[in-house]
């Protein structure tokens, strides 16, 4: 069975990955994986060559003492992990009454969700790890990673869960946007919220055929046309019309294509302050 694949650490973003999942879950009817990677070993601490400083004795000594505070490191993370896979496992249990499972995992989330692409119907994830800067600028490593590799939709959070009443879509006429407008279509997810389709730029009546689309689905929609770049339309569209979430096609043709280009999509994420979710 497909599955919501929800990734946590030990962020300020967790606590709303596992509310949107259980919120996703409920919707889709599909179980939840929450998922926590370790991140690959760090080689911090392997010594330098010390053979022509130390006698062999010492040395010896001092690489023993390392491989026991690497050992203990490791057991650390191993058990913080799964402390916070118990507590994720809870709070989405508690929000809804589905089936949560947990896997602690090497490696990145991306080295981690491939291994679970196959199976997985959505992915959440936060929009900063733990290991993130105070700058936003540094949102990126992982998260684009994982949704470059995605061929499944991805949700990106924020950091405080609220039901979506408003979606947001950004619309230029593609392929992939177009794709966008058919899965919210067909999908459960987004079912009951007000539709905005939003185009940048070129002939605003590229929108008619999505609308038309939608509101075929059952969707309410309105429909916007700016002149402005697609990052500013974008940001003064969430904000003017109290959005819920930003739905991205992965790529595109025309301007929009830069959203997943470089610093573009980070500055997005931080301006909109809102959940993104990106389909292929």
């Amino acid at each position: 069975m497909d599955t919501i694949a929800a990734f946590i650490d030990g962020s300020t973003y967790a606590a709303s990955v596992c509310d949107h999942a259980a919120w996703a879950a409920a919707r889709l009817g599909a179980p939840v994986v929450l998922v926590h990677a370790l991140g690959r070993p760090d080689s911090s601490s392997a010594p330098a060559d010390l053979s022509g400083n130390l006698r062999l004795g010492a040395r010896r000594a001092l690489l023993e003492k390392l491989a026991k505070h690497d050992e203990e490191r490791a057991a650390l993370a191993v058990e913080r992990g799964r402390a916070l896979l118990d507590d994720a496992r809870a709070r989405v249990m508690a929000a809804a009454d589905i089936e949560v499972t947990t896997r602690l995992r090497r490696g990145d989330p991306a080295e981690a969700y491939a291994e679970m692409l196959d199976t997985t119907r959505l992915t959440v994830i936060g929009k900063r790890g733990e290991d993130a800067s105070g700058e936003m600028a540094h949102l990126g490593s992982n998260l684009e990673r994982l949704v470059r590799a995605s061929t499944r939709p991805v949700m990106v959070v924020s950091r405080a869960f609220r039901p979506v009443a408003r979606v947001l879509i950004a619309f230029d006429g593609g392929p992939s946007a177009t794709r966008a407008v058919e899965r919210v279509c067909d999908s459960p997810l987004l079912r009951d919220a007000e539709a905005h389709l939003l185009t940048a730029g070129g002939d605003p009546a590229r929108l008619t055929a999505a609308a038309d689309r939608l509101r075929a689905a059952g969707f309410t929609v309105q429909t916007h046309h700016a002149e402005a770049p697609p990052e500013d339309a974008i940001t003064k569209a969430v904000r003017d019309h109290d959005i819920g979430l930003l739905v991205l096609g992965k790529s595109g043709h025309s301007r929009l294509r830069q959203l997943f280009i470089g610093s573009t999509t980070l500055d997005l994420m931080r301006s909109c302050q809102v959940p993104v979710l990106i389909f292929p």
